[in-house]
């Protein structure tokens, strides 16, 4: 299997060894009087087939197709959450805002044509605290959020494993999570509009050309710090039996005005990430999860 599709697995995995972790502590703190149970199962386990298509890069007038099947982990504790958003830890929480330590991540860059004759760029791993502020919170009605995030950013090298350091990567935007119709309603929408900031590192990592790099039609040229984009996203997920959902997303970046625009390997100012799943949930707790709000 190429690395490629090892990586996400990886991720996930880490994740997941997380959140059984965390789910022991839960299980044995037990629940304050002062929770709420939301009716949603503590954890859910199961398998997903998952298709996307994403570009090489912001900016890159190329994609990757990824189509795989991944294990998956729902866990809604206090402590840690997993859900699409990803895993995070959450370290204080109230009924209209949390801190947490949250991680994303960004798979290889292979044989792209605008980087012929530089080397192929290695998966990243970002990592750090996300403030979200809550402009509402309910059932069936959706929570309604702003997140600031900021994260350092990591690449594994696809030969070693070895990680180097590349920078800082802050996010703000505003969130709209699993809007229903009302409780008895299959559907659920949600979606954000954000924009994305970072240092001369990460934008190096993948804008910059040396001298040495630098051919007709491809200048030499060094990044600088500041905005790095504007995106606006959306979901939806349809539940077809209790055990089986399925879901679309899609995400349009832009990146007039950012700081890498001039890039001579920025081929495209827009580019559109589309993706789709199929999950099966395998086992899930008899144990309610609880909120503290």
């Amino acid at each position: 299997m190429k690395w490629s599709a090892i990586v996400p697995v990886i991720i996930l995995a880490v994740n997941v060894l997380a959140c059984r972790a965390a789910g022991a502590q839960e299980t044995a703190k037990g629940a304050t009087a002062a929770d709420a149970p939301t009716g949603e199962p503590l954890w859910e386990a199961g398998v997903f087939g998952v298709a996307g298509r994403l570009p090489h890069y912001r900016g890159s007038d190329e994609y990757q197709v990824y189509v795989l099947p991944l294990p998956f982990l729902i866990y809604r504790g206090e402590v840690v959450e997993a859900d699409r958003d990803g895993a995070r830890s959450i370290f204080w929480k109230r009924s209209w805002g949390e801190l947490d330590f949250s991680f994303y991540g960004n798979p290889p860059v292979v044989n792209d044509d605008a980087r012929e004759g530089m080397p192929d760029l290695d998966p990243l791993v970002e990592a750090g605290p996300a403030w979200r502020l809550y402009l509402h919170r309910g059932q069936p009605t959706p929570d309604i959020y702003l997140l600031a995030a900021v994260r350092g950013v990591v690449s594994i090298s696809m030969n070693d494993l070895r990680p180097s350091y590349e920078g800082l990567r802050g996010v703000l935007g505003l969130y709209l999570k699993d809007y229903q119709l009302s409780r008895e309603s299959p559907w659920k929408f949600g979606g954000s509009v954000g924009m994305d900031v970072a240092d001369d590192n990460y934008n190096s990592y993948f804008y910059d050309v040396s001298d040495e790099q630098a051919r007709p039609g491809r200048a030499a040229y060094r990044s600088s710090s500041g905005y790095g984009g504007f995106c606006l996203s959306g979901y939806v997920v349809r539940k077809l039996t209790r055990a089986l959902s399925w879901s679309v997303y899609a995400r349009w970046d832009n990146i007039n005005g950012a700081v890498y625009a001039d890039s001579p390997l920025v081929r495209e100012n827009n580019n559109v990430v589309l993706g789709m799943a199929l999950a099966w949930t395998l086992a899930e707790s008899s144990a309610r999860a609880h909120k503290n709000w």
